[in-house]
């Protein structure tokens, strides 16, 4: 096995503290945002108004989100296809999770280039009504079953990614303290799995439309018979 320069082991190490800090923290942060849809179409475009309305928000986009996910994935897909791996020669969950984390994150790489590059930047860019867009969106059977499987992958991806770096760092060394992580990663994951398909599902609500009245009544005044005194009155 070739030994690493001091160079591949930096990178490496920054590729490891990039899937934690600040991605997963983001990964979260967004899950949750996007769950006020959950609660309706003017909670969740009123969350969308406010961190639009954040100061230096484009800084904040590059600096601190889309440059760490660039360099991770890019540098994720190098180790992907210059590394090898071998669970049949070592049957065990550990390397089937590291199989499982390269699969899932080619799956996220195109997800996340699909997902930022057609909603950030095409359909969403300046929308007011955001809520309406993605309700259209998730309506296509395709588009739905892709999110849940891009949110699936993201989630264990982010978990096993959680456990990977834990050990890389010498925190989790011992086999009990390595369980205890991978247990604890597996709730994490699923209940950030729940968050996530729950925002999905919550744009399936058909959204109200301001030029379609809800009530007709609410156009249409009633109008009432004249009265036989009107009647005489009107004669006169």
């Amino acid at each position: 096995m070739k030994t690493p320069t001091y160079s591949e082991f930096v990178l490496r190490r920054l590729h490891s503290l990039t899937g934690v800090i600040p991605l997963s923290f983001f990964i979260f942060f967004h899950f949750s945002a996007n769950s006020f849809s959950t609660v309706g179409e003017e909670a969740f475009d009123g969350v969308v108004k406010q961190l639009r309305g954040l100061p230096f928000l484009e800084a904040i986009e590059w600096g601190l989100l889309f440059s760490p996910f660039l360099f991770h994935m890019v540098y994720g897909m190098y180790i992907i296809f210059t590394s090898r791996s071998n669970p049949r020669r070592q049957s065990y969950g550990r390397n089937w999770a590291y199989v499982m984390q390269r699969v899932t994150a080619i799956v996220v790489f195109v997800f996340i280039l699909y997902h930022v590059i057609g909603i950030r930047f095409i359909d969403a860019a300046g929308q007011p009504r955001v809520y309406e867009l993605l309700h259209a969106k998730f309506s296509n059977p395709f588009t739905y079953w892709w999110y849940i499987v891009g949110i699936t992958c993201t989630c264990y991806h982010l978990a096993n990614g959680i456990c990977t770096f834990l050990m890389t760092w010498g925190i989790t060394v011992g086999r009990t303290s390595q369980r205890f992580a991978a247990g604890a990663m597996t709730a994490v994951g699923l209940i950030l799995l729940f968050i996530g398909v729950s925002a999905v599902n919550g744009f399936l609500k058909v959204p109200k439309r301001p030029d379609m009245p809800l009530n007709v009544h609410q156009v249409l005044p009633t109008t009432s018979a004249p009265t036989s005194k009107e009647t005489l009155v009107a004669k006169q």
